[in-house]
């Protein structure tokens, strides 16, 4: 049981990083995408705050459990359906922009502030999405893995956006932005599903 207690306040701790950096860096992102254009920079923001808000729900759910351990199991199940609902709704946001920027044929315009943002993300959000990971396996939570899926898909569409950028600028690949959130859509799809059918 102490074990438990302390793996519970690893995830709260955990939870409430992801809603600091997470909000943090999804609004510049968004911010930023909306004046440069990039589809997949746009989408990492957009996976940041929902990130963020996942890690909102979770924050919760462990706090019930940490208060009363009864209710842990139902709240679970709650968190499992919004996080898996905030995954399909990212793959089909990410799946119509994708659609727009082949059909328009747009390309991302790179800017300092967004290759700094996306750097730093690159760096950071794999451990924690490993963090995240590790503790759902001890904890024996979909929810919190589901989260993790959240932040690893994050840091892979940070990943994308540079290599998109640099693709775009270098050698003209304007599509290689779309197809990459397009494959990454999939994924989350396939998450997303998942995870709601857990939480039955």
């Amino acid at each position: 049981m102490a074990t438990r207690a302390r793996h519970v306040r690893q995830a709260l701790w955990l939870s409430a990083f992801s809603v600091a950096w997470s909000g943090f860096v999804g609004s510049i992102a968004v911010v930023v995408a909306v004046a440069g254009g990039g589809l997949s920079l746009l989408g990492f923001g957009v996976d940041a705050v929902i990130d963020a808000a996942a890690s909102v729900t979770l924050i919760w759910r462990f706090t019930v459990e940490a208060g009363q351990p009864d209710r842990a199991a139902r709240v679970e199940r709650t968190a499992e359906r919004v996080i898996g609902a905030a995954l399909i709704a990212l793959a089909a946001y990410l799946i119509a922009g994708s659609a727009r920027s082949l059909a328009l044929q747009s390309h991302p315009a790179g800017s300092v502030a967004s290759v700094a943002l996306l750097a730093a993300s690159v760096v950071a959000l794999p451990a924690l999405a490993g963090a995240k990971y590790l503790v759902a396996g001890r904890l024996a939570s979909g929810a919190l893995r589901a989260d993790s899926v959240l932040t690893a898909v994050a840091a892979l569409l940070a990943a994308i956006s540079l290599a998109s950028l640099a693709a775009s600028d270098t050698l003209g690949l304007w599509w290689g932005d779309a197809i990459a959130a397009l494959i990454v859509a999939v994924i989350l799809l396939r998450e997303g599903w998942s995870s709601l059918a857990l939480a039955r």
